[in-house]
């Protein structure tokens, strides 16, 4: 038909552009999860467009704003006062952001941070063989169906809504003919529900934040470095910097608490285990 015809253009026009395109659709995720040792709800957003979507946590972004506001202070004392601030103004940032290409091209750029190294990495979307269930509920106001499938790992059953015809959802979950609106691992230690749905989203546009300030690398090399730092301790994280940790005389964390080097960072959960 003529619509199918001019959205196919549309596509191959923004793909050709290489433009930035603007989100059309907003998702709100607040997802109960365990990373580390405690449960926490953290607050995402699924941006799509018309060729691709990205996942990341707003107060993430937000608080890497205002740290970039206070770093050229030459007060300390003012610029420590204001870290202090941000946990309680941004609660539990996540640097983790998934760009996904459309799913049919089954693409994804994966963008997070090894400790303070931002690294990112162009992968294959994994198969998700998805299984319906037959069962059905409402999420979010939406008639949704339940499917189930393996992905990285994890055992995910998700709700999705067949009257929203995109085929994303929260992280790399994806794939099914409707949004993902709810989703669980068997484990449950991520539950991500959407709250809330929004169109044309200002000034929102789909693309990673600070890809150009990561280090590129395979999903393979970022696996290892990921095992290898959890649990690590600061002191190690520094000797590996080539930094004598004897030598250093504080170290706070971003808001603005000691860290003592010695101790380990607690074992992080993670939404992929392979």
């Amino acid at each position: 038909t003529m619509k199918k015809i001019l959205v196919f253009v549309m596509m191959l026009s923004a793909l050709m552009a290489g433009a930035q395109e603007k989100a059309q659709y907003r998702v709100t995720y607040d997802c109960n999860a365990q990373y580390g040792p405690q449960r926490q709800v953290y607050r995402w957003h699924l941006d799509i467009g018309e060729t691709s979507a990205v996942f990341y946590s707003p107060n993430n972004r937000a608080k890497d704003k205002v740290i970039d506001e206070v770093v050229g202070d030459n007060d300390v004392t003012s610029v420590m006062a204001r870290l202090r601030t941000i946990r309680s103004e941004f609660p539990n940032p996540n640097p983790l952001e998934v760009l996904v290409e459309p799913i049919a091209d089954g693409r994804y750029t994966y963008l997070n941070d090894i400790v303070s190294d931002k690294m990112w990495y162009e992968e294959k979307l994994p198969q998700m063989s998805w299984e319906t269930t037959g069962r059905d509920t409402t999420v979010c106001g939406y008639a949704c169906l339940q499917a189930k499938a393996m992905v990285y790992g994890r055992d995910w059953t998700v709700w999705f809504a067949p009257e929203i015809p995109v085929s994303y959802g929260p992280y790399i979950l994806g794939g099914l003919p409707g949004l993902i609106l709810d989703a669980v691992d068997a484990d449950g230690l991520f539950h991500f529900t959407a709250v809330g749905l929004e169109q044309n989203p200002a000034d929102a546009v789909v693309e990673l934040s600070r890809k150009d300030k990561a280090v590129k690398c395979t999903r393979k090399k970022y696996m290892e470095l990921r095992d290898k730092a959890n649990g690590q301790s600061y002191a190690d994280k520094l000797r590996e910097m080539g930094v004598d940790s004897r030598t250093v005389v504080k170290v706070v964390s971003e808001d603005g608490k000691d860290i003592d080097l010695n101790e380990s960072r607690p074992k992080q959960n993670y939404l992929d285990l392979e």
